[in-house]
């Protein structure tokens, strides 16, 4: 099984949210995804969530009590979809 990196999902983030003004490379891994940080809101929250559904098969639920901790930064969330697809193993 191979882990999800943070950078990766940073290019998921822009290729699935059309973000065509942002460098993936460029982005802060350890930034805040929503508010002040990335400026996700809870729309970008689903399609995201649907993306990784596709492409890792990690089922991402809205009303998960540790979501905020989860989609906190692009590094917490690569480890949630790691800890997911290996618990699947």
């Amino acid at each position: 099984m191979e882990l999800v990196s943070a950078r990766e999902l940073a290019s998921l983030v822009v290729t699935s949210l059309g973000i065509d003004d942002v460098d993936p490379e460029q982005l802060d891994l350890d930034a805040p995804l929503f508010g002040e940080g990335l400026g996700l809101d809870s729309l970008d929250m689903l399609e995201l969530s649907l993306a990784i559904q596709q492409r890792y098969g990690v089922k991402l639920k809205a009303d998960d009590p540790q979501n905020e901790a989860i989609f906190s930064s692009l590094r917490s969330l690569a480890a949630h979809v790691d800890s997911c697809q290996a618990l699947r193993t």
